[in-house]
């Protein structure tokens, strides 16, 4: 039990102090990775259900190669601000709503995402994983706006005060 404690000590003190930062990084790495291919016609496994979803948003403005190009060149600004942690506030608002459209296609292609119901295609898995990307973009932000807020005005004052004492005057 007490090995198990001291790495149970070990990665909590990890996760502290590097686990924001390997979210960012590990979020910015993935969107790299899938926004490169789209960059080559037929490369991407994605592309016609990225050049059939941003077809139908846009209402047949964009479609095709130049859909994925451009959804390509978005990824690529995601996972540059995110490996870069500049502006990590504005590369999260980015992420959010690109996540919102890549989650679309659950709505608007049923037949290509969904094999029951409940049960996703290969589509449809793909598309669901980015629930963990959102998720990890949240705690990311959360976590750095909690670092900027101050805790409450008792710290602030440097005078600790017990949770039994009254925050108001002492005598």
């Amino acid at each position: 039990m007490r090995t198990y404690r001291r790495v149970a000590r070990f990665l909590e003190g990890l996760g502290a102090s590097i686990g924001i930062a390997a979210l960012r990084l590990s979020i910015g790495v993935v969107y790299l990775w899938f926004a490169v291919p789209k960059f080559f016609p037929g490369i991407s496994p994605a592309e016609p259900l990225v050049a059939e979803t941003v077809q139908k948003l846009t209402l047949g403005i964009i479609e095709g190669t130049l859909a994925c190009v451009l959804t390509g060149i978005l990824e690529v600004v995601i996972g540059v601000l995110m490996i870069s942690g500049r502006m990590p506030s504005l590369a999260i608002m980015i992420l959010l709503g690109h996540m919102a459209g890549t989650f679309t296609p659950l709505i608007l292609f049923p037949k290509e995402t969904w094999d029951t119901f409940g049960v996703g295609t290969l589509e449809g898995q793909y598309i669901l994983k980015n629930l963990v990307i959102v998720s990890a973009a949240l705690v990311i932000i959360g976590r750095g706006s909690a670092r900027k807020k101050p805790q409450d005005r008792s710290a602030l004052a440097g005078s600790p005060v017990r949770a039994s004492e009254p925050t108001g005057s002492r005598t």
